[in-house]
């Protein structure tokens, strides 16, 4: 019988289970808060559990052991609130990350690329750049992280950390840079050693008193006062361009260990910062699921990996349950050209934290629907919307980089202002012929009757909960928002 290798992450946030067969097929992958109704779900529910078999291989995707020896608990959780199973492998945070990214490349080789992994924290370190090997190039620790200076100030815009990153990056571009404010984040960052001192000497790390626990209350502070006295446009603006400056510092020291870059983490949602990495690398892909959840493919292949001397997964982002039901394309764009907006659902989930084309919100782009959508969503009104578009059409739309994930920013060179940007720019996802959603066949058709390679997309829920899962998920979300959903 063929082996499974199963990878979960679970206990802080943004809990998922993964599962890889033998021969380097992903056979399954999906969110905890797909299952649980829960945004952001920390623990995996029973009826996610349930894919896993009793003789699969399993893997967590932090180092259970380092982070309790290295930390000190900021709060206790009960061992009766939460169990972990215990697992065959016990996967570092960031080797995770990257070895979801890894695993997943486009091209064979691997000699010539670096791997990087970005977020607030893991075990202790808070980025890390990786040779094709998982050997450590360079590294930074906690308190010095990116990721943390942009949760507190998503934290201090009166949004949800951990969750609305991407609508501070989004609210970014209506602000300017405050230089004062940006000055202080800089001087905060540049002047914190690369590695925790505590860590070197073999010390705990206290966060709630500790060295690394008063420099982070300074950080805070200097944010809580440019709070007062900038606009939260300003507060938006100056956060996002403080994070280019020190990502982009971390990616020029890793093009020095490789032509070709794989990237993970959480910071690798940001859209903005990604578009300046094909200047700077040959080759880039960003794992499709950057996040904790994505972590749980990560350590399942890194597991996989080190068992079965695999170099690269076979995979696509439709991994999580499959509504197997008959879509027809012309009725889907018959109702789109009367009523401009409607939902699909219809294959199996996508992988991560965007829509692709099977649990999608779409609508027509000649439109200027942008308030209509934002309103079903409950979204704040500066939101943008990303156009997906066939992939032979997309350079005469749009001039910059672009794949099938909505990974970066693009400049329009069209007038549809319902999935452009503030800034002239669109979060673009390609839909190449391939594509093994429904959403390609409905594109061409749309294209067809109106002569527009392209529909707007977003995910198919509302502002605070997890995406459409199931076929008992679409027809509530269908009676309750009145949108008819495929």
């Amino acid at each position: 019988m063929s082996q499974r290798y199963t990878g979960y992450s679970h206990w802080y946030h943004d809990a998922a289970l993964s599962i890889i067969n033998e021969d380097g097929t992903v056979e399954f992958a999906s969110q905890a808060e797909r299952f649980s109704g829960r945004k952001n779900d920390l623990i995996i529910p029973d009826s996610l559990w349930a894919y896993k078999k009793p003789t699969d291989k399993l893997s967590f995707y932090e180092d259970s052991e380092l982070k309790e020896t290295l930390r000190k608990p900021v709060e206790v959780i009960e061992e009766s609130d939460i169990v972990l199973p215990k697992a065959d492998l016990y996967v570092g945070h960031h080797i995770s990350h990257c070895a979801g990214a890894f695993y997943t490349r486009p091209w064979d080789d691997k000699d010539s690329t670096v791997m990087v992994s970005i977020d607030g924290i893991g075990e202790h370190q808070t980025a890390v750049i990786l040779d094709h090997n998982f050997n450590i190039i360079k590294e930074w620790t906690y308190p010095k992280s990116v990721g943390l200076v942009y949760t507190h100030c998503t934290k201090a815009l009166g949004l949800r950390p951990l969750e609305d990153e991407y609508v501070v990056m989004g609210l970014s571009s209506y602000g300017q840079v405050d230089p004062d404010f940006l000055e202080q984040l800089k001087g905060w960052y540049s002047d914190l050693p690369d590695i925790n001192p505590n860590i070197e000497e073999g010390l705990i790390l206290d966060y709630k008193e500790g060295w690394g626990s008063t420099k982070i209350s300074n950080m805070i502070g200097s944010i809580k006062d440019a709070r007062t006295r900038i606009s939260h446009e300003d507060l938006a603006s100056t956060v996002q361009e403080f994070a280019d400056w020190a990502i982009m510092d971390i990616m020029r020291e890793a093009r020095k260990h490789g032509n070709k870059l794989v990237y993970s983490g959480g910071c690798a949602q940001n859209v903005v910062i990604n578009t300046k990495l094909p200047e700077l690398f040959d080759e880039v892909h960003i794992a499709v699921s950057p996040t904790d959840a994505g972590s749980s493919l990560g350590c399942a292949a890194y597991h996989w990996a080190k068992e079965t001397g695999g170099n690269k997964l076979n995979w696509s982002p439709y991994l999580g349950y499959n509504i197997d039901r008959e879509v027809n394309p012309s009725v889907v764009v018959d109702h789109l050209l009367d009523k401009k907006v409607c939902g699909l659902a219809n294959g199996r989930a996508e992988f991560g934290p965007r829509a692709l084309g099977n649990r999608s919100l779409i609508a027509d782009v000649r439109y200027d629907v942008k308030d209509t959508v934002n309103n079903i969503k409950r979204r704040q009104q500066y939101r943008p919307f990303a156009p997906a578009i066939l992939e032979e059409y997309a350079d005469q739309y749009f001039s910059g980089p672009m794949n099938e994930y909505m990974q970066y920013t693009s400049k329009a060179l069209h007038d549809y202002k319902s999935v452009t940007h503030v800034d002239g720019t669109a979060r673009v996802q390609i839909v190449k012929k391939d594509c093994q959603s429904i959403f390609r066949k409905v594109i061409e058709e749309y294209y067809e009757r109106t002569g527009v390679p392209m529909l707007l997309n977003t995910s198919l829920n509302i502002r605070g909960r997890p995406m459409v899962n199931d076929e008992h998920d679409a027809r509530l979300w269908e009676q309750k928002y009145k949108v008819k959903v495929f």
